[in-house]
């Protein structure tokens, strides 16, 4: 996939996660936004930074590390809003 395609990729997900129309919808867009994420290669031409992208992938562990129900809602939460903040 070439960098222009993977910017369009990205940015299509986050529109669409933004402009969910129900709980389910949000729930899918965020899902794939963090598959996406997880498979990305490199951070070039796309509107995140790899520091950025650090720091998602910090917090995605930190949620696949969780124990608890508590600790898995507060990473997807701060998931949540690690995108809003990138995506402004």
């Amino acid at each position: 996939m070439n960098m222009m395609n993977e910017k369009e990729t990205y940015d299509d997900l986050m529109n669409s996660f933004k402009n969910a129309q129900s709980i389910e919808e949000t729930r899918y867009y965020f899902v794939e936004i963090q598959q996406y994420l997880d498979n990305l290669q490199s951070t070039n031409e796309l509107s995140i930074t790899k520091r950025q992208l650090e720091e998602y992938q910090r917090l995605r562990k930190e949620l696949i590390d969780s124990t608890s129900k508590k600790e898995v809602r507060y990473y997807e939460d701060q998931i949540h809003e690690w995108l809003n903040k990138i995506h402004v």
